[in-house]
């Protein structure tokens, strides 16, 4: 099955294209990339990317755009994509960080609503210390972390396994917690949310910074500063760094040729984005696709 624009990829142990799966995962020690930031994370955001932090232990001091959250472990959160956020890290830290698609996230509630609205919004879940669920989920992500640096049969199926059972326990606790959600809610934090929206929706690149704004009642200028003093990038590179991502996923994970991917992305010519994907990825998409899998570098995941 090809890889579409706003669905999971779907393989098995070998590549065939059973499992349903995100199109990223990743895991890792909340300690590890805390301390090579020197325990402080910029706001930052993440344009398709849900993550989950599990404090074990420590202290973390959240910024949501101007919006300050101290948490102290056990205890969860839960980010959507295209949420402004920083953070503060205790040194004595225990616990770990799983981001994954948020298409993925999408496809496993697709008919279950109230979960998609729960996950649209921060949650905040505090005082877990004797909540069995919490102790189910940390297992969970502990389970996924190990299965992930393994290579056993099945690898394929026992993730997406793991991942469901985790999204569905960590919707059921934020139910149980009464869904204790953040939402930074100045004018220009809904200006940049709903940009990056339409930027997902449109999937063109010929479509001028000039309607976006107008689709916001704002002007190009506007549209600019809100981008700028969000993440320090104008609204057109933001808008190509969403481009050059869903590019690197079809030469990663497609047999397409260059020329249907071109044509997939709704490019004009084959030789326009041939030039586009060379100037903002440095190689050429041929060169790009031959590279091994894990040299391969996405600019867009982090936009630190």
């Amino acid at each position: 099955m090809p890889i579409s624009k706003n669905k999971p990829v779907r393989f098995g142990l070998y590549g065939e294209e059973e499992f349903l799966l995100p199109d990223f995962l990743h895991i890792e020690t909340m300690q590890y990339r805390s301390q090579r930031h020197n325990w402080v994370i910029r706001q930052h955001f993440h344009s398709h990317l849900f993550q989950l932090f599990l404090i074990e232990k420590g202290k973390v001091i959240y910024t949501f755009e101007k919006e300050q959250h101290t948490v102290t472990g056990p205890a969860i959160v839960a980010i959507p994509e295209n949420t402004l956020h920083g953070l503060v890290v205790d040194t004595t830290i225990a616990g770990m960080v799983v981001t994954l698609s948020s298409s993925y996230l999408e496809s496993v509630f697709d008919n279950t609503p109230s979960a998609l609205n729960i996950f649209s919004h921060t949650q905040l879940l505090k005082n877990l210390k004797k909540n069995t669920a919490y102790q189910v989920i940390k297992d969970l992500v502990y389970a996924l972390h190990t299965e992930t640096k393994d290579e056993q049969p099945e690898k394929g199926l026992m993730l997406q396994n793991y991942l469901s059972l985790l999204l569905i326990k960590l919707y059921r606790l934020c139910m149980e917690q009464g869904g204790q959600a953040v939402s930074p809610a100045t004018r220009n934090h809904r200006y940049f949310s709903s940009f990056l929206c339409s930027i997902k929706q449109s999937y063109t690149p010929m479509k001028m910074i000039q309607e976006y704004a107008s689709e916001l009642n704002i002007t190009s200028v506007h549209l600019n500063r809100i981008c700028q003093a969000s993440v320090g990038k104008s609204a057109l590179q933001l808008v190509h760094e969403f481009l050059l991502l869903e590019a690197e996923k079809y030469l990663t994970h497609t047999d397409y040729s260059i020329a249907e991917i071109a044509y997939r992305l709704n490019f004009e010519e084959p030789a326009y984005f041939s030039r586009f994907f060379s100037k903002l990825a440095g190689v050429s998409p041929k060169a790009f696709r031959q590279q091994p899998q894990k040299s391969k570098r996405t600019k867009i995941l982090n936009n630190k």
